[in-house]
């Protein structure tokens, strides 16, 4: 199974070549399949506001068709607008059909038409339209149903299974709390753990919005209640022992003032959460005193450090001291790249 990075570059590529490729998505619940779907549509060129995602179930058949009235005894049909902003002439744009896999026959109909078409009743879709779907997989039993049989020939189906990797990647680079990217680092089966008997579940759309939505100053026991409103009892009580831990760490400022003699802490959820904090804000500045200190770590956490930091800032592979590390290191480095 490609990774979502794979999935994305796979699915980009075909619709560049083609804008009619028709691909749907397929995954758990809140694991990142419109992000996804975003994702494609800006690596193509696409403008944000010329992305639209069209959730199925919100909209009734007629909707989608057009309204339909009567005009000199024909019945005509009034376009919707959310599709009418993308006929003929208006350029490229990504249409995201979503929840597909749980919309009605009469939607999937629909959908089936719209896809093989790319037209409504009353105007043609602009050529350089794109069109992509998603949808639950039915061992999730988040209400999906079997797709018809013409909408499933019309599609080209992909199943997201997001990494651990692919994830961390992603939160660094829209700065999601570095201790929680840690402490999924420590936990890694929490990242997407859904059931469907609970109301609450540890995904990755329910971590990001922990991270970004609820304030980290909260009184411990209000910041425990809020989050276990996002991902769950279990997964929250983890979470913010986790925290409370990791907020042993030494500062970085500390840490680049005295790289060789600040204290390494032992604990592994520390050590993570030292080794991302410091990756989200090396510089060709700090890497030599953040190679100095790291390099005092076992191998696994230097590594987090160096593959993260080199991510978020590629110029750091001219360093001599990343030279001197991967020459060091390069067992576990091209391992591990």
């Amino acid at each position: 199974m490609p990774s979502i990075n794979q999935l994305i570059d796979i699915i980009s590529a075909c619709q560049a070549h083609h804008p009619s490729y028709t691909a749907m998505i397929n995954g758990r619940p809140g694991e990142g399949k419109s992000d996804a779907c975003f994702q494609i549509g800006e690596r193509q060129g696409i403008p944000r506001d010329r992305i639209k995602r069209v959730p199925l179930m919100n909209f009734d058949v007629v909707d989608l068709t057009g309204v339909p009235s009567v005009n000199d005894g024909f019945t005509i049909f009034n376009p919707t607008k959310i599709f009418y902003d993308f006929r003929e002439g208006t350029g490229p744009g990504l249409i995201i059909l979503e929840e597909l896999a749980q919309s009605t026959a009469h939607h999937q109909m629909w959908a089936g038409n719209f896809v093989l078409d790319r037209e409504t009743p009353t105007f043609k879709l602009d050529p350089e339209v794109r069109i992509l779907a998603t949808g639950n997989r039915v061992q999730d039993k988040a209400g999906v149903k079997p797709l018809l049989g013409q909408l499933n020939n019309r599609l080209k189906h992909y199943d997201i299974d997001t990494s651990l990797d692919d994830f961390c990647a992603w939160a660094m680079e829209n700065r999601v709390d570095p201790l929680l990217i840690a402490f999924l680092r420590l936990r890694p089966a929490l990242l997407n753990d859904y059931d469907p008997n609970r109301r609450s579940n540890p995904t990755q759309r329910s971590w990001t919005e922990l991270s970004i939505q609820t304030p980290s100053n909260l009184p411990k026991d209000m910041y425990l209640t809020a989050c276990e409103s996002a991902v769950g009892e279990g997964a929250a009580a983890e979470w913010v022992a986790a925290r409370d831990m990791m907020h042993k760490m030494p500062s970085i400022d500390a840490i680049r003032l005295k790289p060789d003699v600040t204290e390494v802490p032992t604990e592994p959820a520390v050590r993570f959460a030292v080794a991302t904090a410091m990756s989200m804000s090396a510089t060709a500045d700090s890497f030599p005193r953040d190679m100095t200190y790291v390099g005092r770590m076992p191998s696994e956490f230097q590594m987090v450090y160096v593959t993260d930091a080199l991510r978020l800032n590629p110029d750091l592979h001219r360093t001599q001291d990343f030279v001197d590390w991967s020459i060091k290191n390069k067992d576990i480095f091209l391992g591990g790249n």
